[in-house]
């Protein structure tokens, strides 16, 4: 072996040598477990596992027996939650106009979006108010598992079958309009 041969032999030993210290470092650094990431990682699992509260998944899951009592606890506030829906829905519809419209206004579709924002932020706060409300009158076994219901992820099978079923139903409506319409789903979701 040349002394040329040699040197170059010594640096890639040295550069491999080099990059596994780094990686070994890297790969410390990175699953260390202090006190503040074990934290930062459960908190992390926790918001993974929960979707947001859903209303409809905490009625589901209350026993018919339970059910009608508490929808009654609620008719009360049934024009109020129903006006708030309707707002909700002009505000989105005022949204796809705004970014639909030609020119487009950044400031529009700002404020546009905004107002949504805020109106859905209504509708969920007060519907959450009304549930908490007739919540507070259930057993405390029906009301955990009817919570538990509203805020678990559905298992992963169930999503990729909706997912699954929508992306077949876009399918067969192309089929019937022609490969290069549009699909009734085209353009932006306000949900």
């Amino acid at each position: 072996m040349s002394r040329i041969n040699l040197w170059i032999a010594l640096l890639l030993v040295s550069v491999l040598l080099n990059g596994v210290l780094i990686g070994a470092g890297a790969h410390r650094w990175l699953s260390d477990d202090g006190a503040g990431r074990v934290s930062i990682r459960a908190n992390a699992a926790d918001a993974a596992s929960v979707r947001g509260f859903e209303p409809r998944n905490f009625f589901r899951a209350l026993p018919e027996d339970y059910r009608r009592p508490v929808f009654e606890q609620m008719e009360g506030s049934r024009e109020e939650v129903f006006a708030l829906m309707r707002d909700l829905g002009e505000k989105r519809r005022a949204v796809r106009v705004v970014l639909t419209a030609e020119p487009f206004d950044p400031d529009a579709a700002q404020q546009a979006l905004r107002e949504a924002r805020e109106a859905r932020a209504r509708l969920e706060q007060r519907t959450e108010a009304l549930i908490l409300d007739a919540a507070d009158t259930l057993p405390a076994d029906i009301r955990r598992a009817a919570f538990e219901r509203a805020l678990t992820r559905p298992a992963d099978r169930d999503h990729g079958r909706r997912h699954l079923h929508r992306h077949e139903g876009d399918r067969d409506d192309r089929e019937r309009r022609g490969p290069d319409a549009p699909s009734s789903n085209d353009g932006p979701d306000f949900d």
